[in-house]
């Protein structure tokens, strides 16, 4: 499985002037696991994508996805 950097959640947690401690608090882990989850290396929970894309008022698919996958701009090929 291909390890895919949150770089969508990363700024937009910059942009908003947070911690890893901070992000890691509202999702109730350690910073420890959080950067493992940013950086590609433990997924994310479905309930932790929920929170984030409450709190950043974003759809989950906005901030998770590959940028190749956002918004449709690649589609699966039909058999």
């Amino acid at each position: 499985m291909k390890k895919i950097m949150q770089k969508k959640l990363i700024i937009l947690k910059e942009e908003n002037h947070l911690t890893n401690e901070k992000m890691a608090e509202l999702l109730g882990i350690s910073a420890k696991q959080y950067r493992k989850k940013e950086q590609g290396l433990a997924p994310f929970k479905l309930n932790e994508m929920f929170i984030l894309s409450n709190f950043f008022e974003k759809k989950i698919e906005d901030i998770f996805l590959p940028s190749t996958h956002q918004n449709g701009a690649k589609r699966l090929k039909e058999n």
